[in-house]
């Protein structure tokens, strides 16, 4: 793992930072009410109602650490962007501030007897536990909730998007349409002078219709749909185009069709040919 890494936006949302606070707290105060970890209950004599108290006191100084914390950490990403390593040492601190807290109540309040270090042992384990436990589900919970949220976007977007025409008309220089197939069965458009060749399938197999018009004025026609210009004299149906490789003489691209068929790509459209042919 790159510690270096931003940490994802998800874990540092407002929304995200409450809800992981909150469900923290109701964790660790059930989780020790219920488990009575390392037998903390049986450190020292008192009640079931006094033992719920204290718990209560030492989760409501848990979150006031964690709630400082992350205000400290509101405000430096302000100034620069937190990777991993950075949250990775903020819980760290948490962890060691609530190991005070924890270690004065026992030691101060409850007066308990042990050595400093079995209490401060005890006391990290107990944190480090009772912090990680719920952080590590909520993380993975809103981490879930993230992608869920971007794949339900992405169809959004996905269903928004308008549907690819199906048919292409080509039009004479009066504008009168000549002919209308397929999108799928065009193949390319092949200018000589003041006429337009369009090679398309018709029932598999090649044919070809002369119309009187420009490359120019077809090419302004024809910019809604995936046919462009890759070379002065062709324009191609970039659906129909199989592979692209460059020869001895240039680009070429190679259609897909019950015959070869072979078409030049010139330098001016290149780039243009290869960047589409990525997307």
């Amino acid at each position: 793992m790159n510690l270096n890494r931003l940490i994802p936006e998800f874990f540092v949302k407002p929304r995200n930072t409450v809800i992981q606070i909150i469900f923290t707290a109701l964790f660790a105060y059930s989780f020790i009410l219920i488990y009575h970890p390392f037998g903390s209950q049986s450190w020292f004599e008192i009640n079931t109602g006094q033992f719920a108290f204290y718990v209560g006191f030492v989760v409501v100084l848990g979150m006031v650490v964690v709630i400082v914390s992350r205000v400290i950490m509101t405000q430096i990403r302000k100034r620069r962007p937190v990777t991993i390593a950075g949250y990775a040492l903020m819980i760290a601190l948490e962890v060691l501030a609530m190991t005070g807290f924890y270690m004065m109540i026992q030691k101060v309040f409850l007066k308990d007897h042990r050595f400093w270090f079995e209490v401060y042992y005890t006391a990290i384990l107990n944190a480090t536990l009772i912090l990680l436990i719920p952080y590590l589900i909520s993380l993975l919970y809103f981490a879930w909730l993230d992608k869920q949220q971007n794949f339900e976007k992405l169809m959004v977007e996905k269903q928004s998007e308008p549907e690819p025409p199906r048919f292409v008309n080509f039009n004479d220089e009066n504008g009168e349409t000549k002919l209308t197939i397929q999108l799928d069965d065009l193949l390319y458009l092949e200018a000589s002078e003041n006429y337009v060749t369009i090679h398309y399938l018709d029932h598999t197999q090649p044919d070809r219709m002369l119309l009187r018009n420009s490359m120019k004025r077809m090419e302004e026609q024809l910019s809604g749909y995936p046919i462009i210009r890759c070379h002065r004299s062709y324009m191609v149906n970039l659906n129909r185009i199989k592979l692209a490789k460059k020869t001895k003489t240039g680009m070429v691209v190679e259609l897909s069709s019950s015959v070869p068929i072979r078409l030049p790509v010139s330098e001016t459209y290149k780039n243009r040919i290869v960047s589409m042919l990525r997307t």
